[in-house]
């Protein structure tokens, strides 16, 4: 079993070293802060359902087999617990990275809400399962007939924990976050070769709201990936129509220049949004295009025997 696993476990990782990317990215990261950063949960005093789905390099493929592109979807859930002075979340991602390697993890999460001014301050920290699986069968060989190459899945999990802290504003949004912080390890062989740990990754998020008009806002926003070694930035802008639709352009770093519209529907209960990534780096290694779709559902805040908070209706998040 040691033998089976090393050789896919070394060329895979290897592809995801060149790939650079160990966890899922999205474009729409402003509306998914809640799988970013931990501190998020339930900071905004509601309770919010959402999924997001995204293909990555549709279309790509590295052999004459098709379908060779990342798919991620996440399903998140976060909403305030006024009794334990925070909020509290769950979600669960789903990460396959080709038709060899899947990732899956499912977290929980608590963040405590401190009040400063006009602004809360989360603090929080996740803890859940990472979980990788193998797929042999998907696997093409050198050699057809390596008896080391395995016929069936191979799965393996790890207990992997995250914190982070965000600050809310009407106005504005910060945020950091570390997740891996164990650094969860994997492998299939009793003397560690061939194991594989997942790095610590590091993300600063920030955006803020400029009225430009009554009915017209602009938002700047941005995101920087760390695993401690090397950066990935995104920097991004929003424009929103009467709180209601956006419109915007985001760029990534090295790889794509993305479009993004959306909007709030059934009295902002509903949000829809859509991102297309052109690849404008590295083309000749990837496919053209990805896409990304998000839907969120928004409950009204709880009551609990007194006001609640009230946001400008200004602020679309």
């Amino acid at each position: 079993m040691a033998k089976k696993c090393i050789y896919i476990l070394i060329s895979t990782f290897i592809t995801l070293k060149v790939v650079g990317q160990q966890d899922p990215q999205f474009t729409q990261y402003v509306f998914n802060q809640f799988y970013l950063n931990p501190g998020a949960a339930g900071i905004e005093n509601k309770t919010r359902i959402q999924t997001i789905f995204r293909s990555q390099y549709t279309g790509y493929t590295a052999t004459a087999d098709p379908g060779g592109s990342i798919l991620n979807q996440v399903f998140s859930a976060n909403m305030p617990l006024g009794i334990l002075k925070g909020g509290a979340g769950i979600y669960y991602a789903n990460n396959k990275v080709s038709k060899v390697l899947t990732n899956q993890e499912i977290q929980l999460s608590y963040a405590y809400h401190y009040k400063l001014g006009g602004s809360i301050l989360g603090v929080g920290v996740s803890g859940g399962i990472h979980s990788k699986t193998l797929n042999g069968d998907a696997y093409i060989p050198r050699d057809p007939d390596d008896p080391f190459i395995p016929s069936d899945k191979i799965r393996q999990s790890a207990l992997d924990i995250s914190t982070g802290v965000y600050l809310f504003n009407p106005g504005f949004q910060l945020g950091l976050s570390l997740k891996h912080i164990n650094q969860p390890k994997f492998g299939f062989s009793n003397t560690g070769e061939g194991d594989y740990a997942l790095n610590r990754s590091l993300y600063l998020t920030g955006s803020t709201l400029i009225g430009v008009t009554y009915t017209l806002d602009v938002s700047p926003m941005f995101v920087l990936k760390s695993d401690l070694k090397t950066i990935s930035p995104e920097l991004g802008v929003l424009t929103t129509y009467d709180s209601k639709y956006w419109a915007g352009v985001n760029y990534r770093w090295e790889d794509a220049a993305s479009f993004i519209i959306g909007g709030n529907f059934l009295n902002n209960s509903l949000r829809a949004g859509y991102a297309i990534d052109l690849v404008v780096f590295g083309t000749s290694a990837k496919a053209p295009m990805s896409h990304e779709i998000l839907l969120t559902y928004t409950l009204a805040p709880p009551r609990s025997g007194k006001k609640s908070i009230i946001r400008t209706p200004r602020y679309r998040f």
